[in-house]
């Protein structure tokens, strides 16, 4: 309820007429008062004598607001025009709020007033306008700004499509600042859904998102996900922050639920990679699989060299090694991939074990292959594990500092190749 000062009101009863309770119809009988009020009134507000304008147009507004032979909302505009001018005239607070609350009267009746009428004027600019009016007069009107806040919704309401972001950004700050950081992430999703591809609602977004601390998200996320399960948007959503804050435990929860919605290939290789640290090697391999299968997918270095690890581990040496060497054609610079095939041979040879002499050259290819990559430290270990002196005396066709063929066979993987004999170092 606005708060029009006493003597206000007591001006508006010694200046005005009787007023009706209803708009009334131009006849010849009161056309010619109709015009007399409005001329004395558009003469003096014309001229910014506000003050001397007031009683005919406050007679007008509650007898014909439309005025003499006018079919918009025009009279109701210079209502709040002048009583903002005479606010701005008064120094003494309470005259000043006074008359700023007899705008705010016009604003609530604008809208009922003139909907019956047969005439053209804007609802949406009276419903935002009434807020702006108010954050105008914010300094005076500080204890109106749910109100001002109600105006700015009710015209998002009206038309989502029309409000400009200046104003959902006041809305979204007022439920921020308000504590209300649930009402603040909604209002913005439906934001994103309602006016999305928007470049100045993308930034507000981001604006919010980036100053909300992300517990509070996924909090909420979390309370919604529990009233709507199936809800794709918000799955994905909520697997995003517990990716972005490392929940580990609960991105793997939610694992099931976001590949029963047609993931993308980057929430598959994720969870690949994820599944694979785990060591949930089955699982690994079979998301890769359904990531191939998508159309246009491109498997780039670090899916090969996961799955390479899913197959180690599993003790797979020969797919492991395929895997790894597409990584590395797929790849040249990915150093993770070309180091994984001679790791690869040195766990595969751990595993197998060596039975004799000959068997132990195997470490000469793994040196060599080492040696390709310029890892001297991985060199330096497989030397100690060399043919000794004697091996080498003992195996007829070796000589150190020649050529031979070496072959070893470990769980269906063959290493092989020609390399030099050299003895333990």
């Amino acid at each position: 309820m606005y708060r029009i000062h006493s003597c206000l009101l007591a001006l508006l009863i010694i200046i005005s007429v009787p007023l009706t309770s209803a708009v009334s119809a131009q006849t010849a009988e009161n056309d010619q008062e109709i015009r007399i009020h409005y001329t004395l009134y558009h003469e003096n507000w014309k001229n910014q004598n506000y003050r001397d304008a007031v009683p005919n147009l406050v007679w007008l507004l509650y007898n014909e607001p439309l005025g003499y032979k006018r079919t918009s909302d025009v009279n109701f505009r210079r209502a709040i025009e002048t009583f903002q001018g005479l606010a701005n005239e008064e120094e003494d607070p309470a005259k000043k709020r006074a008359w700023l609350d007899s705008a705010l009267v016009q604003f609530d009746r604008v809208i009922p007033v003139l909907s019956p009428l047969d005439i053209q004027f804007d609802p949406f600019i009276w419903t935002r306008n009434k807020g702006r009016f108010i954050q105008t007069n914010i300094n005076e009107l500080a204890d109106l700004r749910p109100d001002m806040i109600a105006a700015y919704r009710s015209a998002y309401e009206m038309d989502p499509q029309r409000i400009d972001p200046y104003y959902l950004d006041v809305i979204v700050s007022d439920m921020y600042q308000g504590g209300d950081i649930g009402g603040a992430l909604d209002f913005l999703r439906e934001l994103r859904d309602k006016r999305e591809g928007e470049e100045s609602i993308e930034g507000l977004i981001h604006k919010y998102f980036s100053v909300i601390p992300p517990d509070e998200q996924i909090a909420f996320l979390e309370e919604q996900y529990e009233a709507d399960p199936d809800n794709a948007e918000l799955v994905t959503q909520l697997f995003g922050l517990y990716q972005q804050e490392a929940y580990r435990e609960e991105m793997l929860g939610l694992a099931d639920k976001i590949l029963s919605m047609k993931p993308s290939a980057a929430t598959l290789r994720l969870l690949t990679r994820m599944y694979v640290e785990d060591g949930d090697n089955e699982r690994a391999i079979e998301l890769y699989g359904q990531m191939q299968s998508l159309p246009d997918i491109e498997i780039v270095a670090q899916d090969y060299y996961n799955v390479g690890l899913a197959y180690q581990d599993m003790e797979n040496f020969r797919d492991a090694r395929d895997h790894f060497r597409l990584a590395a054609e797929a790849d040249p610079d990915f150093r993770q991939a070309r180091v994984a095939i001679p790791n690869l041979y040195s766990t595969a040879v751990a595993s197998c074990g060596v039975a004799d002499r000959e068997q132990a050259a195997v470490f000469w290819l793994i040196a060599d292959e080492y040696s390709r990559i310029g890892d001297q430290d991985g060199v330096n270990r497989m030397a100690t594990a060399y043919p000794s002196a004697e091996d080498i005396f003992y195996v007829t066709r070796w000589n150190t500092g020649e050529s031979t063929q070496v072959s070893y066979t470990c769980r269906g993987m063959t290493i092989s190749g020609t390399t030099t004999v050299r003895q333990r170092r």
